[in-house]
């Protein structure tokens, strides 16, 4: 009777382990839309540029991995087509049209990344991702900028630079008018860091 009384208490589950702490492995800053922009420039006509900007880059910057210096990140981020800005009325109009980014239609823009290194933040590297535009997904390739201050990298703009192809997204209008490289510059602040939901 003894030893089944022993062998039941040593057959009992032991205390439940702490959970993680899933705060540092699932941190996330979101985007400040008020502070945070998309810019992008076209040629016209081989001597001239047309530009505009987003002014409300909204999103998410996520950690993805608590191992502390070899974390990894994401980025989630969405903007409205209807608020683009450019100094001209009708370049506006043109741009919002049938015949570039279509607005109606395809009324925002959408780009979640591939997860890359938290020290590129710092030091900057290659921004790897799917770009949603104009009803066409494709693979993208941007470049992430080396920051103003290394040391608090999540504390300054981060800056984004890259061509992509208009035509792979489906824009073949004015062709004989807008050069096919479009040229982007995105600034991104971020907010106090926070638990996604």
């Amino acid at each position: 009777m003894i030893a089944a009384l022993a062998l039941a208490w040593l057959l009992l589950p032991g205390p439940a382990a702490a959970p993680a702490d899933s705060t540092q492995a699932w941190q996330a800053w979101p985007i400040d839309p008020a502070q945070s922009q998309v810019q992008f420039s076209v040629r016209k006509f081989w001597f001239a540029h047309v530009r505009g900007t987003f002014p409300a880059l909204s999103g998410t910057l996520r950690r993805i991995d608590s191992h502390t210096g070899t974390g990894k990140v994401e980025v989630d981020a969405d903007l409205a087509i209807a608020g683009l800005v450019m100094d001209d009325a009708d370049d506006r109009a043109h741009a919002l049209g049938s015949g570039f980014f279509n607005a109606v239609r395809f009324p925002s823009i959408h780009f979640d990344s591939d997860p890359f290194p938290l020290d590129e933040l710092a030091s900057g590297g290659s921004l790897r991702g799917m770009l949603s535009l104009h009803g066409e997904r494709r693979q993208v390739t941007l470049a992430l900028l080396p920051s103003d201050c290394p040391r608090q990298p999540l504390e300054c703009v981060i800056r984004v630079r890259g061509t992509i192809s208009r035509s792979a997204f489906g824009m073949r209008s004015w062709r004989g008018v807008l050069s096919d490289k479009v040229e982007l510059d995105l600034r991104i602040s971020l907010s106090h860091p926070g638990s996604p939901g």
